[in-house]
């Protein structure tokens, strides 16, 4: 007879894990990489008054920019990465990283002085830390090409400026990392005021569209406020079988968040578990059709899209790969044969995108 001994463990997991990418309470981390003689090593704080000491003055502020936020919200934590001066080569930089890949961020900015070749560095070590199913992102400078990844956020600005005169992409990115963390689920990026700048690049409107769609985020300023355009991220060149939407860094924090959550609950709560048979199957789809339920009812995914079962055609392919014939076999047949150690699922919903868009008709009465 099949076990049911987990199932109100697992449900109660995937509530939590489902809580957890509505209220972004575990999430919204960002991570900040800067140089300094002093304090190297790796810090997690949760307020800015907690800033080491010893750092210099410059990298003090430059960490508490990234605290700052938005009026739609703030990262819950920041990580400090504070690695050698010196930018003669990258082995600083790669140590840093090395410290990173133990901590769960969100979105990392590397250093404001960061070099070309360290650029490299950064796509490279965020796009194989993406492979392994994490969440973190890079916002960086754009250079001269762009990385076309939905992973990496490219801000295209020459001539952002404060009250204390210019400042440079690079040395922005800490600041805008922490606002994109601080975002919640139900919101996007777009049109985020940043009140500390008195300039962005001049843009005609055309060339904000141009910029835009060539996977670059960029500021406007209204004449009141700078804010950011439209939170995209570089991917230009959409997948076959991927969506457009996916050049959207709400959309992807979305796709990063609830896989995350759900992969990492599947493996804490049920994998080695429990013994491989149909039944237990349909306790964990039904696990991970309820947390899609809590996902819809909180506004996170499309009402009625979301679903979840045992993938019948992987699983066919899985039988027939053993040699076993399936030519007699119902459906329901191969849905329950027994796959050793193998579970194929197949799931999916409609992540909800912000309103950003409009058109309005006014008549005339």
């Amino acid at each position: 007879m099949a076990t049911t001994n987990g199932l109100p463990t697992l449900k109660i997991a995937f509530e939590k894990a489902a809580e957890a990418v509505v209220s972004r309470n575990k999430k919204g981390i960002v991570a900040v990489m800067v140089r300094d003689a002093e304090e190297q090593g790796l810090y997690t704080i949760n307020s800015a008054v907690l800033i080491p000491e010893g750092l210099g003055e410059a990298n003090k502020l430059h960490i508490r920019s990234a605290f700052e936020g938005s009026d739609r919200g703030d990262p819950s934590q920041v990580v400090v990465a504070v690695i050698a001066p010196g930018t003669e080569n990258t082995e600083a930089l790669e140590a840093g990283l090395k410290l990173l890949e133990s901590c769960s961020i969100d979105y990392l900015a590397g250093p404001p002085d960061v070099t070309e070749e360290e650029l490299e560095v950064l796509n490279q070590w965020v796009l194989a830390q993406r492979e392994l199913y994490r969440t973190v992102k890079l916002v960086r400078p754009f250079q001269t090409t762009g990385s076309d990844n939905m992973g990496i956020i490219e801000l295209d600005e020459t001539g952002l400026a404060n009250k204390d005169g210019p400042i440079t992409a690079a040395a922005y990115c800490a600041r805008l990392a922490g606002i994109l963390a601080g975002i919640p689920m139900s919101m996007s990026a777009t049109n985020v005021a940043m009140q500390e700048l008195t300039a962005v690049t001049q843009r005609s409107l055309s060339q904000q569209v141009e910029a835009i769609n060539n996977g670059k985020l960029i500021f406007v300023h209204d004449g009141l406020q700078a804010k950011i355009a439209r939170a995209v991220n570089s991917l230009t060149t959409i997948p076959l079988d991927g969506k457009e939407d996916w050049s959207k860094i709400k959309i992807v924090e979305g796709m990063d968040l609830i896989r995350y959550f759900l992969r990492n609950t599947i493996e804490q709560n049920y994998l080695g578990r429990y013994p491989n048979t149909y039944d237990n199957k349909q306790l964990l789809v039904t696990a991970i059709q309820d947390y899609f339920y809590y996902l819809e009812s909180a506004g996170v995914l499309n009402p009625g899209e979301s679903f979840a079962e045992v993938d019948y055609d992987r699983q066919l392919a899985w039988i027939n790969a053993q040699g076993v014939s399936t030519t007699d076999m119902s459906r329901q047949q191969v849905l329950e044969y027994q796959t050793g150690s193998w579970v194929f699922l197949r799931c999916g919903g409609r992540l909800v995108d912000a309103m950003e868009d409009f058109e309005v008709l006014f008549n005339n009465l």
